[in-house]
């Protein structure tokens, strides 16, 4: 591991290629609204845990361009270990010295990075999510026990589905499978949805029972050391899928299993999202709910309606991992309707979700103003008999390397 660190460094100090200090500050507890002694669980900045490969609150790693990089860890009390059973650490050097280290560099210029520090504009912000985009062999090998511990999960939610069985107990389900196979925490918010909530991107599991003919909609994944996977399956009732259903996600099966191939270098993550929005709007066609060309649905932006969200994004260290924009751009630009997480062009060891969805969402489609607009590229009396409750969406983690892409999460059956 020791090797590693100093193989990312060595990235890191390339990158910025900068005589300033940098400080990457590793944050801290975040308190409860409230108070009474209570604080969120802690959450290390990705940047820190790239570099050191710890979490570890309140420490901070300095970069110096002519002595290089110095660990700066907060003192271990006694009460500490009786409190929260911490160790000192024996390495580094103490936080407290810090001023003095800094001190003996004055007239220096330095760059905040990290926690508690707005570096969103800073140049070696961008420059550090440049290098920390491929993977190496140890993040990877994180990410597939993150995958391991995933997979148990969803097997584990296909074997609880009832009919009368809330989001929540399902959400149970999965997460207990988590932890049972070697996760050290979830990646995110557990999303499930039956039927109309399934159409909620980030639906929050509630009381909500499984009734016969809903799709159930599970966005979940481990995370193990920092490393985080993020899948998604749209899965049939204890009915299985209705006619409709299945139709709609043989569509959305294609569209995603031709977007997660082409994965590939030098390819621009837009390309892929209009790829998929294509491949949609092509099923959309066939099914006689867009009386449109594909290519209308999507240069009029119609085909947002069914599909409102980017195709994917970066993942890893963190479930949104090193997203963006690609060197030398600016602002993410829009792409058939939507804004898509990423505006870069794919690299080998980029490791990024795929996650096409088709969805009917009232509050887009009995907008007056959208019925109004879409009216050339919509046959609403068609969508009227097509109106399946919620959405279906699909997502597996892709790994780009310098030949075929590599799904991570193929295990996990569709």
């Amino acid at each position: 591991m020791e090797t590693m660190l100093e193989t990312r460094r060595a990235r890191a100090a390339a990158a910025w290629g900068t005589d300033e200090i940098v400080l990457v500050h590793a944050g801290g507890q975040i308190g409860r609204p409230g108070g009474q002694d209570q604080c969120f669980p802690f959450k290390v900045h990705p940047h820190f845990r790239w570099l050191t490969g710890l979490s570890v609150r309140d420490a901070v790693l300095a970069y110096d361009p002519s002595d290089g990089w110095t660990e700066f860890f907060p003192t271990v009390t006694a009460m500490d270990t009786v409190w929260e059973g911490l160790l000192p650490l024996n390495r580094g050097r103490a936080l407290s010295e810090l001023p003095a280290w800094l001190e003996a560099r004055q007239g220096k210029a330095i760059t905040h990075l990290g926690a508690g520090h707005d570096s969103t504009t800073s140049p070696l912000e961008q420059k550090t999510l440049e290098a920390r985009r491929p993977k190496d062999e140890a993040e990877l090998l994180l990410m597939y026990r993150a995958v391991s511990a995933t997979a148990a999960g969803f097997a584990a939610a296909r074997e609880a589905l009832r009919e009368g069985l809330t989001e929540r107990q399902l959400q149970i389900e999965i997460e207990t499978a988590f932890a049972r196979a070697g996760a050290t925490a979830v990646a995110y918010d557990t999303i499930v949805g039956f039927g109309p909530t399934s159409a909620i991107f980030h639906a929050e599991p509630g009381s909500r029972a499984l009734a016969v003919g809903e799709q159930v909609l599970v966005d979940a994944g481990a995370e193990v050391e920092g490393y985080c996977a993020d899948v998604t399956r749209t899965l049939p009732g204890p009915s299985g899928f209705t006619s409709q259903q299945a139709e709609l996600l043989a569509i959305l099966d294609g569209v995603e299993r031709a977007a997660c191939l082409a994965c590939r270098p030098g390819v621009e993550w837009h390309d892929i999202h209009r790829q998929a929005a294509r491949g949609i709007a092509f099923g959309l066609k066939d099914l006689g709910i867009l009386r449109c060309s594909p290519d209308e649905a999507l240069e009029t932006e119609a085909i947002a309606l069914f599909f409102p969200h980017g195709v994917g994004h970066l993942l890893g260290l963190g479930v949104r991992d090193a997203s963006g924009v690609g060197p030398g751009r600016g602002e993410k630009r829009r792409c058939c309707g939507v804004t898509p997480r990423c505006d870069l062009k794919l690299e080998p060891g980029f490791l990024a979700t795929v996650e096409p969805g088709i969805y009917f969402i009232p509050a887009l489609l009995n907008d007056p103003a959208n019925r109004e607009k879409y009216a050339p590229q919509v046959d609403w009396e068609v969508l009227e008999r097509w109106l399946v409750p919620g959405g279906f969406r699909i997502e597996d983690d892709i790994l780009v390397t310098d030949s075929e892409p590599i799904n991570l999460t193929s295990e996990i059956p569709h």
